[in-house]
């Protein structure tokens, strides 16, 4: 506790999933929070915070639209004077957007374009307005919730899978533009998470399929997420920047065939004990 003591964090997409257990996580470790969400899912989170004691303030506002964004970065300054930490969280991956992010051949142009306003547009509005403030005080981190869809070709989610692949470049040009200034820029890099909806409802044949690919027993939760996200917030992390922590249970480390050739590898080993 009290890792991220004096530190002033804002956070977008925060009103639910990984965004919210970050949240939580960042004021249970002594920051204050500016909990950012487009819809009023912020508010219950804030004041879930300060009922239990520590400090936060939600702030309602569309990411893609850079008057909103500034207005935003703004709020943060003018409540609590600095902004020592921006999380950039939100993205669009509400059930509506999934089901409709297809193949390249059936890609809605709309959806690609609202995908890279919300995922990429917002993140880069976001670090714009927060940068002078960071190099004004002598340094930040900024950390950026990306994906291993980033470095993977998939049947689906085209639309999400490039834009957190911009997104992971746009992070390097951070870091490498103000690093000697002392602004930090790392990825998050999660893989499958168990939260909300996703929970109560992912089929139990995929949950099964997911989990032979991962190298733990199990499948993360937004909480998981929320651990590493505080290293990266803390000074604890002041030696890494342009980096990609995973937190995936290693899916993206190792080769495809792996699952496979463990379940081969183990029926030949029980055939030749019989």
């Amino acid at each position: 506790m009290g890792r991220l003591t004096g530190k002033v964090i804002l956070i977008n997409g925060a009103g639910a999933g990984i965004g919210r257990a970050c949240a939580e996580r960042y004021a249970l470790e002594g920051a204050k929070v500016v909990v950012g969400s487009v819809s009023r899912s912020a508010e219950p989170v804030a004041q879930g915070i300060v009922a239990r004691g520590g400090t936060a303030v939600p702030y309602f506002a569309d990411i893609s639209v850079e008057a909103e964004v500034k207005a935003m970065v703004d709020f943060a300054i003018e409540t609590f004077g600095r902004i020592d930490v921006l999380h950039n969280n939100a993205a669009m991956t509400g059930p509506d957007i999934v089901t409709k992010d297809l193949d390249v051949a059936s890609m809605d142009v709309d959806l690609w374009d609202r995908t890279m306003a919300v995922n990429l547009r917002g993140p880069m509005l976001c670090a714009k307005h927060v940068i002078p403030h960071m190099l004004a005080q002598g340094g930040g981190s900024i950390i950026s919730t990306g994906s291993t869809k980033a470095l993977q070709g998939d049947l689906a989610q085209t639309a999400y899978g490039a834009s957190k692949a911009a997104l992971h470049n746009l992070t390097y040009n951070i870091a490498a533009q103000y690093g000697k200034q002392g602004i930090r820029a790392n990825v998050l890099m999660v893989g499958l998470i168990l939260s909300g909806a996703l929970e109560d409802n992912f089929p139990e044949p995929i949950r099964q399929l997911m989990l032979r690919h991962k190298l733990t027993p199990f499948i993360g939760t937004p909480e998981d997420c929320a651990q590493a996200a505080v290293f990266l917030a803390s000074d604890e992390s002041r030696y890494t920047t342009g980096e990609n922590l995973h937190v995936d249970g290693g899916y993206a480390s190792h080769a495809p065939s792996l699952a496979e050739f463990r379940d081969l590898f183990a029926a030949m080993a029980a055939q030749q004990d019989a």
